[in-house]
């Protein structure tokens, strides 16, 4: 049964899905897999780094996955010995792309759905939707040439749409994505302090 948190922005929800879904002592901080994929293609990742000291002022042990250069094996290790999954923001294509070049997309599957606590970010949180496709209007398609269809992880049946509030993007490229895509898919916005708690088939939107 999956067990995500998936947010826009801001992390004040991250604290309470952690402390419900894992059980490590103070003396044994929470092991952190902290993936920042979708930000790579970026000289400037400020906010990637934000969400890392934030992590880690927790009291969380944030260690980074770098998916591009890892053996299989290697990402199998760092899922074995981390008690959640955080995918950081940047570009979904990228990311979604990456995930499916190292096979990494499998893997961290079988392992959500086995029950380890996922949260997501801005593009990790669109990721693990029916589809990417209506995110081109917010993230740039072409910086993944290769990829041959925008189908997203798929953990659940929506398309999560971040900064839907327009502070990051405009509020213009939100109401597109809208009248756009709302006829063909099942669109979640969530404005930059909103997160989707999901627990199976159970969805709520809450404060972050």
């Amino acid at each position: 049964m999956a067990e995500l948190l998936l947010v826009s922005r801001w992390l004040d929800a991250v604290p309470a899905f952690v402390a419900a879904h894992t059980s490590r002592t103070t003396a044994e901080p929470v092991r952190l897999a902290f993936v920042p994929t979708a930000s790579s293609i970026y000289p400037d990742r400020a906010w990637v780094d934000y969400d890392r000291r934030t992590l880690r002022g927790f009291g969380y042990a944030v260690d980074d996955v770098h998916v591009e250069h890892l053996s299989p094996d290697g990402l199998a290790h760092c899922l074995d010995d981390t008690d959640v999954v955080f995918v950081s923001g940047g570009n979904v294509f990228h990311l979604l792309s990456v995930l499916r070049r190292t096979g990494f997309d499998r893997l961290l599957t079988d392992r959500v759905r086995a029950g380890m606590p996922y949260i997501g970010a801005s593009a990790g949180a669109g990721v693990v939707g029916a589809d990417i496709g209506p995110l081109g209007l917010l993230d740039d398609p072409e910086v993944a040439p290769d990829m041959s269809d925008t189908t997203g992880l798929g953990w659940i049946d929506e398309v999560v749409v971040p900064h839907a509030d327009g502070i990051v993007v405009g509020k213009n490229v939100i109401d597109e994505i809208g009248e756009r895509y709302a006829a063909d898919h099942t669109l979640r916005f969530l404005t930059d302090d909103q997160a989707l708690l999901v627990s199976g088939d159970s969805r709520s939107v809450i404060a972050s």
